[in-house]
């Protein structure tokens, strides 16, 4: 009996091509991460603490734990244990929420406000270094264009969780 030869739709080489901009976004992502936990490093700051740190300080008024961590792309459980850390130290107060007595809203202390305007600068000097030494105004402008596309189509696909697509509505994502 002969045997049949299966051929791949396509090479791996060409799979490889195909992915490579969800490998690039994926590679940028954590090499910024880590490079941010570096020029945090004197603050006693993690990436993760940062990004918290971060959503309240562009926040206008005090959000909800479970907004921060929809914001995030995370589940409430997985921030619980970095709000108690930023909390311990001063940085964020809980407040109650007028309109939800069993809720409460997250809001920075002035502390807060501090250091997060020092994690915004470091933030900003890390994206000069990775995209302004490299790229032009309009090959930045053109990046930002294409990946707010992408995320605006991820938004709609059917996996999309219902309270990340909720989370549209919240000035984060307002372009």
């Amino acid at each position: 009996m002969a045997a049949t030869k299966t051929t791949r739709p396509e090479s791996p080489a060409a799979m490889h091509q195909k992915m490579m901009p969800w490998l690039l976004v994926t590679e940028l992502y954590w090499m910024s991460y880590k490079l941010l936990e570096r020029r945090f490093y004197h603050l006693g700051v993690s990436a993760s603490q940062a990004r918290v740190l971060a959503v309240l300080y562009f926040s206008k008024d005090p959000i909800k734990p479970s907004l921060v961590a929809t914001l995030l792309f995370q589940e409430t459980q997985s921030i619980t244990g970095i709000l108690h850390r930023i909390e311990s130290r001063g940085w964020v107060e809980r407040l109650p929420d007028p309109n939800d007595r069993r809720a409460v809203g997250l809001k920075l202390t002035d502390a807060g406000r501090v250091i997060t305007e020092e994690i915004v600068q470091i933030g900003d000097q890390l994206y000069d270094d990775l995209f302004g030494e490299v790229l032009n105004a309009a090959e930045k402008r053109q990046v930002e264009t294409v990946l707010k596309k992408v995320r605006a189509h991820g938004f709609k696909l059917p996996e999309t969780d219902f309270k990340l697509r909720r989370a549209q509505q919240y000035s984060i994502w307002k372009d």
